[in-house]
C-alpha cells in the first residue's frame, strides 16, 4: 500500500522533482568520471612514472569525493526542503487522516528511494559517456598514446559512486525523518502564507548603498590587479574582503533601486505585466540577497579555476620541455672564495664514462665576476619587470665553446660570436624582457680591461635540468680565465629511457659509495617528469572536479529558490488569471523573472572574473606564457550547458506550478 502511494506521488510530481533528479544524476556522473581515472591507465601506453602519478591522483580524488559527497548531500537536503514545503498540506492531510509520522516518513523515504535509483542509473550511464571524454583528457594530460583505445567500464569506479551516492541519500533520509517528526500539524496545514516586506524604501539610501557597493568593488579590483596572487599579503586579503562586502551590498541595494527607478518610467512600469514582474523580482532579490551574493562569488571561483586550471598545466608541460632537455644532469657547486673547481666528466670512474647507455655529453661552467660591474645593480636597468629584487645578484659568464656544445646537445644552432661581443642566454623565459635591456640599451660589460658590447643575440638555453633563474653572458673562452667558477654542470643524453634509468642507478651507487664524489646532485629527466606530471594533473583534475561541483551547487540553489518562491506565490498567479491575464502572458512574466534571477549573479560574476582572470593570468605569467582563450571557451560552454539546464528545468517546473488549476 505504501509503495503504491509513493509511486503514485512520484509520478504525479515528476516536474517538481526535476531539479532533484538532475542534481543527483550529475553528482553520480561526476563521481564515476573522476573515480575511473586510475582504471583508464589500462587503455593507455604510459611510463612507470605516469602510472605512479595516476595512482596518487586516484587516491587524492577519493578523499576529495568524500568531501564532495557531503557538499552534495547538504545541497540535496536544501533542494529537498522545497518538496517538503510544496507538499506541506498533503502531509498534513495524511496526518489528519490518522497516518502516523513514521509511516509518513516512510512514504517520503520510498519516494526518494525510487527517484534515487533512477538517478543512480542515469548518472552511471552519463558518467560512462563522460569517462570517454575524461580518457582523451587524461591521455593528453599525461602525453600518453591512445591508439589502442577500447571501451572500458570501471567496476571499482561504479562501486565507489554507489558508496558516495549512499552517503548523500542517507543524509537526505535522516533530514526528512527529522523534519516530519518535529513539524506541527497546524504548520503543515497553513504553511507558505507569508509576504515579504521590502527592507529599503528610501531611494536616496538605495542609491547611496549601491554607489558604495560599486566603490568597494572598484577598490577590490584595483588591489587584486596591483598585487600578485602568488603572495597572499594584507592587500590581497583586503581585496577579497572588499569584493565580498561590495557584492553583498550590491544585491542588498539592487532590489530597492531597481524598483524605484523603473517606477519613475510610467510607460515601462505599467506595460503588460511589468509591474508584477518587477515586484516579484525585487521581492526575491530582497529576500535572498545573501544567497545571491554567495552564488555570485561561487560562480566567480568556477570561472577562474576552470579557465586557469587547465592553462596552468599547459605551462607546466611547456616549462618542463624547456627546463629539462637532458636525460641526466650532474651538478657541482662552489662557494665564494674557493678555486677547487674541476671538470665532472674527467673525475668520473672509467666504468661510468664508458657506459654504453651514454650517447653524448656536454659540460659547462658558470663563472662570476666579483669586481665592479659584476652585479646587476651596477647597471641602469628596470628591476620592476621582475617580481624579486636581483640588483645584488652576480652576473654569470659562460665560454663560447661550452655554449656551442650545449646547443649541439639540444639540437639547436649556435649563434656565431664575434670578438669583443657577448650573447645573452637564459633558462627561464620570464627573464627575456629583463635580459633584453642589455641589448636594447647597448650596455657594455667589462671583463678585465675590455668592454664587451652586445651581439644582439638574446635567446633561451637550458644549462641544466635544475631551475636556473639568472641570465648568462656568453663570451670568448679566454675571457673566462681568472673568473671564479660558481657552478659546474655535466649534461648527459642517453640512448633511450631504459638506458637513462640504468645510468642513473649506476651514478646513485657511485655517489653513495664514494667519499670525494665528482658531483653533488643528479637531476633526472624521468624524476622531474614524474613530479611534474603529478603536479599538473592535480591542478587540472581538481580545477575541473571542483568547478563542476561548484557550478552544480550554484545553479541548484538558484533553481530551488525559484521553485519555492513560485510555489509560495501560486495564488498571485491565479489572481492574474482571474484578472484576465492569459497563459501566454503569465508564462512570459515568469520567464522574465527567472531569467533575470539567474542572469544577475552570473553577470556580476563575469564582471568580477575580468579582474580575477587578469590577476590569475599575471600570476601564471611568472612561470611562462599561456593561451587562456581555449579554456575560456570551454568554461563558457560548460556554464551554458549546466547553468542553462538548471534554468530550463526551473522554468519548466515553475510554469507547471502556475498553470495548474487551483484546488477547491
Amino acid at each position: 500500500m505504501l509503495i503504491k502511494l509513493a509511486f503514485k506521488n512520484l509520478c504525479k510530481s515528476l516536474r517538481d522533482y526535476a531539479i532533484y533528479f538532475l542534481t543527483l544524476t550529475l553528482g553520480v556522473s561526476v563521481f564515476y568520471m573522476f573515480g575511473s581515472i586510475y582504471t583508464q591507465r589500462e587503455i593507455m601506453h604510459i611510463t612507470e612514472s605516469a602510472d605512479q602519478a595516476m595512482t596518487a591522483i586516484g587516491e587524492l580524488l577519493q578523499y576529495i569525493s568524500l568531501f564532495v559527497a557531503v557538499i552534495l548531500g547538504f545541497l540535496i537536503v536544501y533542494a529537498n526542503g522545497f518538496f517538503l514545503r510544496r507538499r506541506k498540506k498533503e502531509l498534513g492531510v495524511y496526518l489528519t487522516l490518522g497516518m502516523t509520522r513514521a509511516r509518513v516518513s516512510l512514504v517520503l523515504l520510498l519516494e526518494t528511494s525510487l527517484l534515487a535509483l533512477a538517478a543512480l542509473g542515469a548518472g552511471l550511464l552519463l558518467g560512462v559517456f563522460g569517462s570517454l571524454f575524461m580518457s582523451v583528457f587524461t591521455a593528453n594530460l599525461f602525453e600518453a598514446d591512445l591508439t589502442g583505445y577500447k571501451f572500458l567500464f570501471s567496476l571499482p569506479a561504479a562501486g565507489k559512486s554507489i558508496v558516495y551516492f549512499a552517503v548523500v541519500f542517507v543524509v537526505v533520509a535522516v533530514f526528512n525523518t527529522l523534519v516530519v517528526g518535529k513539524v506541527r500539524l497546524i504548520d503543515l496545514l497553513s504553511g507558505g502564507r507569508k509576504n515579504e516586506t521590502p527592507r529599503l524604501r528610501s531611494l536616496p539610501l538605495c542609491a547611496a548603498l549601491f554607489a558604495l557597493s560599486l566603490a568597494l568593488l572598484a577598490g577590490a579590483y584595483t588591489l587584486i590587479l596591483r598585487n600578485s596572487l602568488l603572495e597572499v599579503d594584507a592587500q590581497t586579503t583586503l581585496s577579497l574582503v572588499l569584493g565580498a562586502a561590495g557584492t553583498l551590498l550590491f544585491f542588498f541595494s539592487l532590489s530597492g533601486l531597481l524598483l524605484h527607478l523603473i517606477q519613475r518610467r510610467k510607460k515601462l512600469y505599467y506595460k503588460g505585466l511589468n509591474l508584477f514582474v518587477l515586484r516579484q523580482l525585487s521581492s526575491r532579490i530582497n529576500t535572498n540577497f545573501v544567497s545571491l551574493s554567495v552564488v555570485c562569488l561561487t560562480l566567480l571561483v568556477v570561472i577562474v579555476i576552470f579557465s586557469t586550471g587547465y592553462s596552468a598545466q599547459d605551462i607546466l608541460s611547456e616549462h618542463l620541455r624547456q627546463s629539462a632537455p637532458y636525460d641526466l644532469t650532474l651538478n657541482a657547486f662552489y662557494r665564494e672564495g674557493k678555486d677547487d673547481a674541476a671538470p665532472i666528466w674527467e673525475n668520473l670512474p672509467d666504468s661510468l664514462r664508458s657506459d654504453p647507455g651514454i650517447a653524448r655529453h656536454a659540460e659547462c661552467a658558470l663563472h662570476v665576476l666579483d669586481a665592479q660591474g659584476g652585479r646587476y645593480g651596477d647597471y641602469d636597468l628596470d628591476f620592476s619587470i621582475l617580481s624579486t629584487d636581483v640588483s645584488g645578484s652576480p652576473l654569470y659568464f659562460l665560454g663560447v665553446s661550452e655554449y656551442e656544445a650545449l646547443c649541439a646537445l639540444q639540437g639547436k644552432e649556435a649563434q656565431p660570436l664575434e670578438a669583443g661581443e657577448y650573447h645573452i642566454v637564459f633558462q627561464d623565459e620570464t627573464l627575456r624582457a629583463f635580459a633584453s635591456q642589455f641589448r636594447d640599451q647597448n650596455l657594455s660589460v667589462s671583463l678585465g680591461e675590455t668592454a664587451l658590447r652586445p651581439s644582439g643575440t638574446v635567446e633561451p638555453l637550458a644549462f641544466t635540468n635544475m631551475y636556473f633563474g639568472g641570465i648568462v653572458f656568453v663570451v670568448e673562452d679566454a675571457r673566462t680565465q681568472g673568473l671564479q667558477v660558481r657552478q659546474q654542470m655535466l649534461n648527459l643524453q642517453c640512448t633511450d629511457e631504459a638506458a637513462a634509468a640504468g645510468v642513473q642507478r649506476a651514478l646513485d651507487r657511485y655517489q653513495e659509495t664514494t667519499v670525494d664524489c665528482a658531483f653533488l646532485r643528479c637531476d633526472s629527466k624521468q624524476d622531474i617528469y614524474a613530479d611534474a606530471l603529478s603536479d599538473k594533473a592535480m591542478v587540472a583534475f581538481l580545477a575541473i572536479y571542483l568547478g563542476f561541483v561548484f557550478m552544480i551547487a550554484s545553479a541548484a540553489v538558484l533553481a530551488v529558490q525559484q521553485l519555492s518562491e513560485t510555489a509560495d506565490n501560486q495564488a498571485r498567479y491565479d489572481l492574474l488569471r482571474k484578472l484576465g491575464a492569459d497563459r501566454k502572458m503569465r508564462n512570459r512574466a515568469l520567464l522574465r523573472q527567472i531569467l533575470a534571477y539567474f542572469l544577475l549573479p552570473l553577470a556580476l560574476a563575469v564582471v568580477h572574473s575580468v579582474a580575477g582572470l587578469a590577476a590569475a593570468h599575471k600570476a601564471i605569467l611568472e612561470f611562462g606564457q599561456v593561451e587562456i582563450a581555449p579554456s575560456l571557451v570551454a568554461t563558457a560552454f560548460f556554464l551554458v550547458v549546466i547553468y542553462g539546464a538548471y534554468f530550463a528545468m526551473t522554468y519548466w517546473g515553475s510554469r507547471s506550478l502556475i498553470n495548474r488549476e487551483p484546488r477547491g
